[in-house]
């Protein structure tokens, strides 16, 4: 720790605090104190002084360290890590979960403290960490790269609060992922994007465009925070390798491998792409996308967007259906494991409604600190609320919010739970709330195309469905495997535009897919009833009353949140005039 003078000093600085520490306390404060303080006195401690560095001050259940530089900060930060995790299992029976940050650079000591820019910095990465996980900022990785036996997640620039400049964020993966199971690879979505290639004859344009390609969809990838994926230093070793798929997944601790090549033809480029099973190579899917030859870089980032949504969905999907299926075999499930089982259920009926929820409910019950189960309990209130299955709307998402801002406390990189705060307040008619949530899950993640769907949807409420195409069109571009409801969103606009036809064949395309979700039903009724198509406007209408038997058009009028009188007039006119009752 080199004095600078006046006091200052270089250091790197380790903050550590408990995840879900307030809501354990008030259950089991003593226990919950005592086990604090143990983790501290025969975990934390030891290890900063193995490591060359110090406890600073603890304040609750924080932790402030010192070390002299980056490189042993991180290695006590991963010892820490992985004793805390068997630490979790001890005799008090508490999850005790750490979230930690490193920074290095100037500090100040203060008598017992430390002052400066360097601990706020380590102390916003320590809060951007979800738990059981280290964040590191740029300056760190650049010194402990290569020096340490942990791969690196590049999660990008972020802004963070009272400091002027965006801080590059990383987040420390381990030496490798969790090793395959005898019986079979874990059914966690975990991914390595090896290096693109650029086929003979390559060209200094092919060879470009194949490293942005990898690092963009890895990055992309990284985003999605359902998926595991190896930096691209690590994958980087395989680049041209012989190595069988079986071989590199083993290497790298993965379940699938991505991998692709770009090549130049007479007047264009063909990227192809594959998605594979790394333990038995077999193709799970692939894509070929031919492009202008030319060095338009916006549309390498619409092309590198593309690939990794439809990677992402490919990747999620196939995740929870085998998680689905193993997860039958099994009598007591793990909270991921009810989680991914939950995800699984399509929430087209009352009955499967509740069977998600129940699912989700006891992954919350089984880990406080799992912010995809509570961002998924409120997705059932969100979704009970936009299908009319509530007793009381208002009701149903004031359940919701409560979850939503615990999932975002516990993860604050998760877009998922940012989007659904943005559905919420867009369902309450709290449109500039809306937008701001928006506006932090495509930061978060900028292939978010359920954020972008749902920013059209709050578009046609505010009386702007031309830009909400628009909007729809975009995502659907960038997903092609998009989730059913960009179909009835883009035909409420389309009827919102009176353009009646069109909007007929979107909700269609829906109602074909999944005929149990009440909300297409009610928007092709209303198409039919405008277009004087009465008998197929009856038929609706049966098919509403037999999914919701006490619909009325009074009770729809008072949830929509349309921001103007005659938009709110204009779908309940469709409604009556199909024959809903009033």
């Amino acid at each position: 720790m080199a004095d600078q003078g006046d006091g200052q000093k270089q250091a790197a600085i380790l903050i550590a605090d408990v995840a879900g520490y307030s809501a354990l306390a008030e259950a089991r404060e003593a226990e919950t104190i005592a086990a604090v303080r143990d983790l501290g006195s025969r975990i934390i401690a030891p290890a900063a002084r193995e490591h060359e560095g110090r406890v600073v001050k603890t304040v609750g259940d924080g932790f402030l360290l010192e070390f002299p530089s980056a490189v042993p900060a991180v290695k006590a930060a991963m010892a820490i890590s992985s004793k805390a995790a068997a630490f979790r299992n001890g005799p008090r029976g508490l999850s005790l979960r750490l979230r930690m940050g490193i920074h290095a650079g100037l500090v100040f000591p203060a008598g017992e403290d430390l002052l400066g820019n360097c601990v706020n910095i380590a102390a916003r990465l320590q809060s951007l960490a979800a738990p059981g996980e280290i964040c590191i900022s740029g300056t760190v990785h650049e010194q402990v790269r290569g020096r340490v036996g942990a791969a690196f997640d590049d999660l990008g620039l972020q802004q963070v609060r009272n400091i002027a400049e965006p801080v590059r964020i990383y987040r420390i993966t381990g030496n490798s992922l969790p090793a395959l199971e005898p019986e079979g690879p874990s059914p966690e979505a975990s991914v390595a994007v090896l290096p693109f290639s650029s086929a003979s004859p390559a060209s200094e344009h092919t060879e470009a465009m194949a490293q942005t390609l990898t690092e963009d969809i890895t990055i992309g990838l990284s985003r999605f925070r359902a998926l595991r994926v190896v930096s691209r230093n690590a994958a980087q070793r395989f680049a041209a390798s012989g190595a069988g798929a079986p071989v590199v997944a083993a290497e790298l601790g993965v379940r699938y491998l991505a991998e692709g090549s770009v090549r130049q033809l007479p007047g264009r480029l063909r990227i192809t792409v594959t998605l594979s099973d790394g333990t038995s190579g077999l193709s799970l899917w692939s894509g070929r996308y031919d492009r202008d030859l030319s060095n338009d870089f916006a549309q390498q980032d619409v092309l590198a967007a593309q690939i990794t949504q439809t990677l992402a969905t490919q990747l999620q999907s196939i995740s929870r259906q085998k998680s689905a299926a193993q997860a039958a075999k099994r009598g007591t499930l793990t909270a991921r494991e009810l989680v991914m089982q939950a995800k699984s259920v399509i929430l087209d009926s009352r009955g499967r409604l509740k069977k998600c929820r129940a699912l989700y409910q006891q992954a919350c019950d089984a880990d406080f600190g799992n912010a995809t189960a509570y961002s998924g309990l409120a997705l059932t209130y969100l979704v009970e609320w936009m299908s009319g299955w509530a007793m009381s709307a208002e009701l149903t998402l004031d359940k919701a919010f409560p979850l939503l801002r615990h999932a975002a406390r516990i993860d604050p990189l998760d877009s998922v739970a940012q989007r659904r705060l943005a559905v919420m307040h867009l369902c309450k008619g709290n449109f500039a709330l809306a937008e701001d949530h928006f506006q932090r899950a495509l930061m978060l993640n900028p292939n978010d195309t359920d954020a972008m769907a749902f920013r059209g949807l709050s578009l046609i409420y505010q009386g702007r469905p031309e830009k909400a195409l628009a909007e729809l069109d975009q995502a659907t571009a960038q997903n092609p495997f998009h989730p059913t409801y960009f179909h009835w969103f883009r035909g409420l606009a389309l009827y919102m535009c009176r353009a009646y036809d069109p909007a007929v064949s979107e909700v269609s395309k829906a109602i074909e897919l999944f005929p149990g979700f009440p909300a297409p039903h009610r928007h092709l009724a209303a198409c039919y009833a405008q277009l004087g198509n009465r008998p197929a406007a009856a038929r609706e209408c049966g098919r509403i009353l037999d999914l919701e038997p006490k619909f009325s058009v009074a009770r729809i009028s008072k949830t929509l949140p349309f921001a103007r009188a005659q938009d709110l007039e204009h779908y309940c006119d469709g409604l009556r005039q199909a024959g809903l009752p009033e």
